[in-house]
């Protein structure tokens, strides 16, 4: 398994990634906007990670996007990670539905 969800902070150097940064809440209408900025990133080299520390509200439909997104990078053995922030929105949305961060 290459994909991780981290609630540590961003901070170190990710240039060796392709950072898609989000904010504010993520709903479903937002659902398809993310899940194509996934794909396009994703069909490069570098490693894909969202970093999800400023969104403010999740929704299933979002995490059902990532667990695809997990799913998918697994398959074609890429690197997607997901940095939540601890105390943020998507980690509490995870912890609601039972879905235990990975940390690596």
């Amino acid at each position: 398994m290459n994909s991780v969800v981290s609630l540590d902070r961003p901070g170190r150097d990710r240039s060796d990634a392709i950072v898609i940064e989000k904010s504010g809440p993520l709903d479903l209408r937002g659902a398809a906007e993310l899940r194509e900025a996934l794909l396009s990133a994703s069909r490069g080299w570098k490693p894909v990670a969202l970093d999800a520390t400023a969104v403010t509200s999740v929704d299933a439909g979002i995490v059902q996007v990532l667990l695809a997104a997990c799913r998918s990078a697994d398959e074609a053995g890429r690197r997607f990670s997901i940095i939540a922030g601890p105390d943020g929105a998507l980690a509490e949305a995870l912890r609601r539905l039972g879905i235990a961060p990975v940390h690596r």
